[in-house]
């Protein structure tokens, strides 16, 4: 395995154990047959993180999803929070 592909494995993991353990609007996060209710946003977040955009654009893109996909009223400072957790993994 490549050193590229590990990192990119490693990413991904650390983007869906974020989503899971500290965004999860959706509160699933006990229910082990739900793991991977946000696997269908990984490729988008994985591509922001790549391309090192800013914890606003993180930020926007995860409250578009609660607003508008899942349909919950989100709290901003824990989607902010999140944002700023995921715009960290830019260093691996």
């Amino acid at each position: 395995m490549d050193v590229q592909h590990t990192r990119d494995a490693t990413l991904l993991h650390a983007i869906h154990k974020i989503l899971l353990k500290e965004w999860d609007p959706l509160r699933i996060r006990h229910i082990p047959a739900m793991r991977d209710e946000y696997d269908d946003y990984l490729p988008n977040i994985f591509k922001l993180i790549r391309e090192n955009s800013n914890e606003t654009e993180i930020f926007e893109y995860l409250w578009w999803i609660e607003q508008n996909i899942l349909e919950k009223k989100g709290k901003k400072e824990n989607t902010l929070r999140v944002a700023s957790l995921l715009k960290n993994l830019q260093k691996l």
